[in-house]
């Protein structure tokens, strides 16, 4: 099984359906969505909007990334768009494999799996859980600071070697506690959560909620390290991890977005850390707490492995990217200056 990649083109052509209804066409004859091609033969026809008279959008096929399974809910696959240059990499989160794909040549290779590459020491990938979308043996991934490095994310339920804890923590156990399922106390289906960032712990995620109710939930260690990239076939290799963050695997927020900066620093997005059907709590307003933040993880330097905090209160960026934009400023007038 495959999934398809394609690029979308602006071209000088007549669109002759919108814009939604020829991408809901083109998806539902694509292999990911064949399951509600039955269903949907009748509605791919053009809507009764205005369409553009030169501009068009044109798409081409370019790859295909292998998946292991293709079942709803099954698989938990994502772009790491965060590249510059011809390289795009694509993560098979749940199996724990990374794919490039060259853009000047179409040609995918498999340059990390789990079960065959080099980790870091002490990692532990092989535990099973049971949400597909919340299991990260490979989490998140950006560039290093020179052209042959990346920067890895894994998600272990151990520590690497060398660390005896975390360089960053969960909330401390029983800080935050929390009632859900309902606004009303009295009401019969309400839960008490002793611990909001540690759901489901010891004795399953509490029944009343929609979601996986009675699921075992876990600790789990977001594990940063660094790769260079193999100069003969582009595999990654002689990891060396920098950076280890205290998390919970759970069907919640999880976060994973991360960008490189210029100084070859990264941003991280952690995830408000709460399970789905609650709030955030408090912590992610809370400057020594690290869920629901953004951090700045140094990689390099005297600083290696610290971390400041740039942003709170963010819910669970999942993608980030950096866009530079030259913005004209003009100054304002003597009127609008003495208003």
């Amino acid at each position: 099984n495959n999934i398809h990649f394609f690029i979308g083109l602006i071209s000088a052509n007549t669109m002759k359906l919108t814009l939604t209804s020829s991408l809901f066409c083109f998806l539902v004859n694509s292999n990911v969505f064949r399951s509600a091609k039955a269903q949907a033969q009748d509605e791919c026809q053009a809507l009764s909007l205005e369409t553009h008279e030169t501009i068009g959008l044109k798409v081409e096929k370019v790859a295909s990334i292998p998946v292991e399974n293709m079942m709803p809910f099954r698989y938990n696959m994502s772009p790491m768009d965060n590249f510059d240059g011809n390289f795009v990499y694509f993560l098979d989160q749940k199996y724990g494999r990374i794919y490039s794909l060259d853009a000047t040549t179409n040609e995918v290779n498999k340059v990390l799996d789990v079960d065959s590459s080099k980790v870091p020491d002490g990692l532990t990938l092989d535990y099973v859980f049971f949400s597909s979308s919340q299991t990260y043996r490979v989490k998140s991934m950006t560039k290093g600071s020179s052209s042959d490095e990346v920067i890895v994310v894994f998600t272990s339920t151990t520590l690497p070697d060398g660390w005896d804890s975390p360089d960053a923590f969960l909330p401390a156990p029983g800080a935050f506690a929390t009632w859900a399922c309902g606004p009303d106390p009295m009401a019969k289906n309400i839960s008490f959560i002793p611990d909001l960032y540690r759901p489901g712990f010891p004795d399953g995620v509490p029944t009343c909620f929609d979601f996986f109710p009675g699921l075992e939930t876990f600790k789990g260690y977001d594990v940063f390290a660094k790769y260079t990239i193999d100069e003969d076939d582009g595999s990654l290799v002689d990891p060396k991890p920098f950076f280890v963050r205290e998390g919970w695997v759970s069907p919640g927020h999880l976060g994973g977005g991360i960008v490189t900066l210029n100084d070859g620093n990264i941003l991280y997005s952690t995830g408000d850390c709460a399970i789905f059907g609650t709030d955030g709590g408090y912590a992610p307003q809370l400057d020594r707490e690290s869920c629901g933040k953004i951090l700045k993880i140094f990689t390099d330097g005297p600083k290696m492995g610290e971390f400041e905090v740039v942003a709170k209160g963010i819910r669970n960026s999942q993608q980030f990217r950096i866009i530079t934009q030259e913005v004209e400023v003009s100054e304002p007038s003597s009127s609008e200056s003495s208003s």
